[in-house]
């Protein structure tokens, strides 16, 4: 056999190639559905072509969880929840609604996401609202990841033109700042991705990308800063190292820690609320965050 081996798009299994898990998956892990219809020119994923999983196959391996008392709840995995049973980047009311309802109904101890676009979010914010009031039955938040990854149109435009679909490249900031402001509304919580050092980034990208993490200041959330890795499209391209790194670069990052920082005594609560073991936990993630804001301060980053 050899060892390494490309499985290239043409041989991509199909649902029904695609066994359903025999054990317990990570942290309750459940697969809806696999690729992604948007094209980012960064991303491995949309190399593959977009497929939902039937609900019942989704309902029996949350149930092979629950067999053995891993958990008694599910995260929900896909390139974008919102998107689940879509043929395009528009949601699909009927087949989310039902996919939250039986899963609501399922699992006693709360569902999370693992990735969502902000493009889905703002496309159909009442239906968005929706499905938050349906998880936020049995837990008081919920949390997701989310691809910023720029606030600048132009490099949006060259990078990720799908990203902001079904609006336009040129949207995309303002896309970035109402798909933020309805999770803030509706309880949940985006632990949010950008990237630094993409090939063909300029200085005015970067000043974009800063201004716009600046105006999501009152949003509750996490912003995490990335090198760019080569991947997908751009696996020819070289990876971005620290020696590239520019005065903006570095006032991105820090802009970012500082966004962090304001939000993350408000994240320690949210997560151990009403958990018996909440105050020792809270505690220790407070000091370990004081002792980061500590060396920090020693840093000059106030």
């Amino acid at each position: 056999m050899p060892r390494y081996y490309e499985v290239g798009v043409e041989e991509t299994p199909s649902l029904e190639e695609i066994p359903n898990i025999l054990n317990p998956s990570v942290n309750g892990l459940v697969e809806i559905g696999r690729g992604c219809c948007r094209g980012c020119k960064f991303c491995s994923v949309t190399l593959r072509p977009l497929r939902w999983c039937p609900l019942e196959k989704i309902l029996n391996e949350i149930n092979v969880n629950f067999r053995d008392s891993y958990t008694s709840g599910a995260c929900l995995h896909a390139e974008d929840v919102m998107l689940y049973g879509s043929k395009n980047t528009v949601p699909n009311d009927e087949k989310l609604l039902r996919l939250h309802e039986a899963v609501v109904r399922k699992c006693d101890g709360g569902i999370s996401w693992s990735h969502c676009s902000l493009a889905a979010v703002v496309s159909k914010p009442k239906l968005f609202s929706q499905i938050a009031e349906i998880i936020l039955q049995k837990q008081p938040w919920l949390g997701t990841e989310v691809g910023i990854e720029t606030g600048s149109p132009e490099l949006a435009r060259k990078i990720m033109p799908a990203k902001a679909h079904p609006f336009k490249p040129e949207e995309w900031p303002e896309v970035v700042r109402t798909g933020m402001g309805l999770m803030h509304d509706n309880n949940m919580i985006p632990a949010c991705t950008l990237i630094v050092g993409v090939p063909e980034e300029t200085e005015n990208d970067l000043i974009k990308t800063i201004e716009l993490v600046e105006d999501l200041k009152g949003i509750r959330s996490l912003i995490v800063p990335l090198f760019f890795v080569p991947l997908g499209r751009l696996e020819k391209e070289t990876w971005f190292k620290e020696a590239q790194i520019t005065r903006l670069h570095e006032e991105l990052l820090i802009k970012c820690l500082k966004h962090d920082f304001r939000w993350i005594d408000d994240l320690i609560a949210l997560s151990y609320a009403g958990k018996w073991y909440a105050k020792p936990m809270h505690a220790l993630y407070t000091l370990f965050v004081r002792i980061i804001e500590n060396k920090a301060r020693k840093a000059g980053i106030q």
